[in-house]
């Protein structure tokens, strides 16, 4: 909880809510679409501009505290408990350029809003298959479109220009020429660099799909996966689909016929002429009865019939793997895990083709485009069914392994893979390290980190750079033990801070307030006359500026060290005034002895003086 202080300081920077656990109208504004996950966050600031994003980024990096980002929240993964959380859905600028063929949206814009401002001007983006998926998260995890993904790669490739908040409060606007490393890291690093706040990308001069789904009944699996097998195995690149294994249960949204049954769905998305696309489906029509079949001519703006994805908020879990390639003995283990004769407790265990202008080399971090398919598991349901889910997903995984290149496809993982080995497998390797370097760069303090997360690359420190601040730490500690020894009346404690040949000469301090004060040599006449002397006194030495230089097993270190004197037992009397307060300035060499240092010689020095200089001396 902030203190109203701070709150109101915050909120009179931001236009938009600000919101605290206690007030009304948190829990709705912290609610993603994914209910897997609840968020807690210290304050949440619902933007509604890139000033209200850059306010918030600092006031949690003044306060080290984490940010998160959400739009939609399609996507579950750490929780943003006590941090600051960024909400974007009141950003929902779209602009289209019809002459550039480009779009531009502000954080929160969603799909729907792109298409419903493009497709009526004959253009069309690289969307996902939901219309309600935020437009900047989908694009910064890569951007997997099903309807023209293999045909014109991942939606990333093609983003031009963004801006961006990052870890120091700046709007950057980046682009090839303009911050191209972090231009580079943000087309696929997710919200580990910044609060992207600004997007512009191409559209594409298409106004209509030949499109649909396929539906068959589970008993019929084996034959459709492998006709689809067999079908993507030669798809040109205009050819985008996606086969699923559907368990749906009776629920508003989801069809009667689909309805708590086994059923097979294929979906298609066509860029090439009617007929060439109903030739290359023809063997996935004739592999099994059709319980519906929707394939046909379809108006861009109508993508969503494709996926029908759900349209509520519901908890669901997912998991996902990259494949090289989905052979016979593939489609033999997947009908072994989720087909008919399967104890599945997912809802549906899904195929999505990849290869095809996915598979071209673009310069963003989006890796593994040498896969050939991702597979996708999820699960919809209470959050306490998720471990059987995910029991049942590690093994569907691990089954798969021989045909899996070990990587994974950044918008399917969740929760569950947060792990940095996890995170890494998202990425090439080559790529994963640059990644990490960037993030130094402009996170060095990982303030993005409740996501799937990049830590900032560590750089060892040279031997002889960790010795030196080894040995300043161990200076400074014999400084501490000396003026401690001192405040405390601990002879040990001050004996083991100077060599046994020390010497202490504080008649440069004494001189000049009128105290008559010998140089003192050695250690046991130090603590000898020290201890007696300022130990009975209520002293407190406070050290600072130390500057210490080191050659070889000797160091010589100036500082200075506030010294306020009272007499026993007065310090904590209010109302006693007499007191002496010194500021002094020390000189010392200092000897190494094995891991420990001490103080050979301390020359102290005064810098002013206020006070009464008797109470140095109580027993005159």
């Amino acid at each position: 909880m902030l203190n109203p202080l701070t709150r109101a300081e915050l909120a009179a920077q931001i236009t938009g809510p600000v919101l605290e656990p206690e007030d009304e109208g948190f829990a709705a504004e912290c609610a993603p679409f994914n209910l897997a996950v609840t968020h807690r966050p210290r304050v949440v600031v619902g933007a509604v501009n890139s000033a209200d994003v850059q306010a918030a980024v600092r006031f949690a990096a003044q306060r080290r505290l984490p940010v998160a980002v959400m739009a939609t929240g399609h996507q579950a993964t750490l929780t943003a408990d006590d941090a600051v959380l960024i909400t974007t859905h009141r950003m929902t600028q779209v602009s289209v350029d019809p002459a550039s063929r480009t779009a531009r949206v502000a954080a929160g814009a969603r799909w729907q809003q792109v298409i419903d401002a493009a497709t009526p001007l004959g253009l069309a983006p690289l969307n996902g298959s939901s219309p309600l998926v935020g437009v900047i998260g989908y694009t910064l995890g890569g951007g997997l479109s099903p309807t023209m993904g293999r045909a014109l790669g991942w939606a990333a490739d093609h983003v031009t220009s963004m801006e961006v908040v990052t870890a120091d409060g700046e709007l950057r606007s980046v682009d090839a020429a303009s911050e191209p490393d972090l231009f580079w890291a943000l087309r696929g690093g997710k919200s580990n660099f910044g609060v992207v706040t600004g997007m512009e990308f191409a559209l594409f001069p298409v106004e209509q799909l030949w499109a649909g789904g396929l539906f068959f009944d589970g008993a019929d699996a084996e034959a459709v996966l492998h006709a689809y097998a067999e079908v993507t195995a030669g798809a040109p690149d205009d050819l985008s689909s996606s086969i699923a294994l559907l368990r749906l249960p009776a629920l508003p949204g989801v069809p009667e016929f689909l309805a708590d049954r086994f059923a097979v769905h294929v979906r298609i998305s066509c860029l090439g002429s009617p007929d060439e696309a109903a030739r290359l489906v023809a063997p996935l029509r004739a592999a099994a009865p059709v319980l519906v079949d929707t394939l046909g001519p379809m108006p861009y703006a109508s993508f969503a019939q494709i996926h029908n994805d759900p349209a509520d908020p519901a908890p669901f879990m997912e998991r996902t793997a990259m494949l090289h390639s989905l052979t016979a003995e593939a489609v033999g283990e997947i009908l072994a895990a989720a087909g008919p004769a399967a104890d599945c407790p997912v809802h549906f265990v899904e195929l999505r083709h990849l290869g095809g202008a996915l598979g071209r080399a673009a310069d963003n971090a989006v890796g593994h485009r040498d896969a050939r398919f991702a597979l996708w598991v999820v699960g919809v349901g209470a959050p306490d069914a998720f471990t059987a889910m995910n029991a049942y997903a590690d093994e569907l995984l691990q089954r798969m392994h021989p045909w899996s290149t070990g990587g994974k496809y950044l918008n399917f993982m969740a929760a569950q893979d947060t792990g940095a080995s996890d995170v890494s497998a998202a990425y090439d390797e080559a790529a994963y390290h640059r990644l990490r370097s960037i993030k130094r760069r402009f996170d060095p303090d990982n303030l993005f980190r409740l996501n799937h997360n990049i830590p900032p690359e560590e750089r060892p420190m040279a031997d002889d750079k960790l010795q030196l601040l080894i040995d300043h730490a161990a200076i400074v500690d014999a400084l501490h033990r000396y003026t401690a020894g001192l405040d405390h009346g601990d002879a040990d404690l001050l004996a083991s801070s100077l060599t046994e040949d020390a010497m202490v000469d504080l008649t440069p301090a004494t001189s000049k307030i009128g105290l008559d004060f010998p140089a003192l040599k050695p250690r046991d006449t130090v603590v000898g006359v020290l201890i007696p002397a300022v130990g009975p006194l209520d002293t407190s030495h406070v050290i600072s500026n130390v500057r210490a230089s080191v050659d070889g097993d000797n160091a010589h270190v100036k500082c200075y060290a506030t010294a306020q004197h009272y007499l026993p037992g007065e310090g904590p009397k209010p109302d006693r005034t007499r007191h002496a307060l010194m500021m002094n300035r020390y000189d010392a060499e200092l000897t190494r002895d094995g891991s420990t240092w001490r103080i050979s010689r301390l020359t102290i020095d005064n810098a002013w003086f206020e006070g009464d200089e008797s109470v140095l001396l109580p027993g005159d």
